[in-house]
Order: structure tokens, then sequence, then C-alpha cells
């Protein structure tokens, strides 16, 4: 509506975000270094930053506004909200959880929500 590109809506979303986060992490600040001290911490910390802060945070927000930009908003946004599908494989691949009927089914119905609106 502004009539910014994808990557400037996207700078001025986290820009406000990184700021408002900083200042709440401020007080604990100390833990990042005690995290980064255990084989733990570390794996958890990188999987942070490449699933949230690449994946998620940055590729996933500009695919999100470049799609705003060029579709309708009724079908943009159901796929946009696919995360119980990604959060169930990486669930699946990354920490050995284990797939339950129930689970799938979700997904499922998610999708097929999903499928429906985008007719």
């Amino acid at each position: 509506m502004a009539g910014l590109s994808p990557e400037q809506g996207l700078f001025l979303r986290l820009g406000l975000s990184a700021l408002l986060v900083f200042f709440l992490v401020l007080p604990r600040i100390g833990q990042y270094a005690q995290a980064w001290s255990t084989p733990e911490g570390k794996k958890g910390m990188l999987l942070v930053l490449i699933f949230e802060g690449l994946v998620a945070g940055t590729l996933g927000m500009l695919a999100f506004y470049t799609a705003l930009r060029r579709g309708e908003l009724s079908r943009v946004v159901p796929l946009a909200f696919t995360t119980p599908l990604w959060g169930f494989l990486l669930g699946l691949v990354a920490f050995g959880e284990k797939a339950t009927a129930l689970k799938a089914g979700g997904v499922a119905a998610m999708l097929l929500g999903i499928v429906l609106l985008n007719l």
C-alpha cells in the first residue's frame, strides 16, 4: 500500500522488531555466551539462526511480501501460514519426533483448507 518494494517492507518490519527485541533481551544477553559454550547450545543456536533467521525470517518474509504485492490477499495469506506443515516436517527430520495419525490428519486438513481457498 505504501508503494515500497518487498525488500523495503521487510526492512521496516525487521528493523522495528530487532530494536524492540534487543531491549527485551538486553538483561539476559550473557546467556548467549553460556549457550554457545556447550555443543547442545551451539546446535540449538545454529538451528535458530538457519531456520528462523534465514529461512523463515528472511526468505519466508521476502517471499510473503513479494506474493502480497503480486497476488490476491485471500490466496496469499493461507499459503503463507503453512507453518504447521513445516513444523511437522522439521520435527520429523531434525528432531526425531514421531509421526502420528492425528498429527498427519491435522496437517492434511490444513492443506485441504488452503487448496479450497485457492480454487
